[in-house]
């Protein structure tokens, strides 16, 4: 059964995309997956497993996870709509969270991990353990990013901004699998700069969603040019003047001389977050993306 995974520290905005989580999974028919990494205390060696400190630390975390759960299944009971009722299951883990979550996600089937970003800045929430940056550079499944106590909405636009490749056709079929459950326009964005020939870029266009025929059959596939040379200002633009409800990128990883100098763009747009993003890895011409 596909599942998403949510990765959660027990803090308030994580809470809040656990509930968001819940109600994507209603509409998509997944189980969720509660996952919480523990660390042990600094300065911690631990040679016998069943000593005290992991002993707390485990025991905390499945009883913060049991909480957690047992707040989600009381949503679950009190909704009388009748959409589809999500298993909530649990998992925990010692050890840093980009250790695990691949595993984790190889072993349950899942289709999408649902992370928070806090409302601090990036320095702020990587002292006090934020590894948000880690998981979207390691994660090879796609991962959501819920902004700031965000709650969940049908998704009525869902934007794609691609870099027209060959292989974010294969996203493209992956996000219209998304879009199909609440019946959301799907916006493929692409930004071009301010003097370029527009005919040039319609061509491209062409050439972009004819490379695989009759794949996309999916008949609400919108398109829009933004004309700007930065990138990043102009998604930006895109999620604050435009109503959307998510914006969906493919994240290329960067050698270690490239994270030292310069951050990617879905890192960068992840700082100033204010919808929900959802990230994919970048996959290979043979590799099959995430079924919805």
């Amino acid at each position: 059964m596909k599942t998403i995974l949510v990765l959660t520290d027990f803090s308030i905005n994580a809470d809040y995309a656990a509930h968001y989580a819940l109600k994507l999974a209603q509409k998509i028919e997944a189980n969720l997956l509660l996952c919480n990494m523990y660390e042990l205390p600094q300065g911690e060696r631990i040679t016998d497993s069943k000593a005290w400190p992991l002993e707390a630390c485990e025991e905390n975390s499945i009883q913060d996870l049991g909480e957690l759960s047992a707040r989600l299944k009381t949503e679950i009971d009190k909704d009388k709509s009748g959409l589809f009722r999500p298993e909530v299951n649990q998992c925990s883990h010692a050890g840093s969270v980009i250790d695990w979550i691949n595993e984790i996600a190889g072993k349950n089937e899942v289709i999408m991990g649902v992370i928070s970003r806090h409302n601090a800045g990036w320095l702020s929430t990587l002292l006090s353990g934020n590894h948000t940056r880690d998981i979207i550079e390691a994660a090879d499944f796609p991962v959501l990013l819920i902004p700031y106590q965000v709650r969940f909405n049908d998704y009525k636009t869902i934007a794609f901004a691609t870099s027209m490749n060959y292989t974010d056709i294969t996203v493209l079929e992956s996000v219209t699998g998304l879009a199909k459950y609440m019946d959301a326009d799907v916006l493929v964005t692409q930004v071009a700069a301010a003097f370029s020939d527009r005919k040039f870029e319609l061509n491209k266009l062409k050439e972009f969603f004819n490379q695989i025929p009759g794949k996309l059959k999916y008949p609400k596939i919108l398109y829009r040019i933004l004309e700007n040379r930065d990138v990043i200002n102009s998604l930006r633009w895109l999620t604050t003047y435009v109503e959307i409800d998510l914006l969906v990128l493919v994240h290329c990883r960067r050698n270690a001389l490239q994270k030292l100098f310069s951050g990617s763009i879905t890192q960068q747009l992840a700082m100033f977050l204010n919808k929900p993003m959802l990230i994919f890895p970048c996959y290979k011409i043979k590799e099959t993306p995430t079924v919805f």
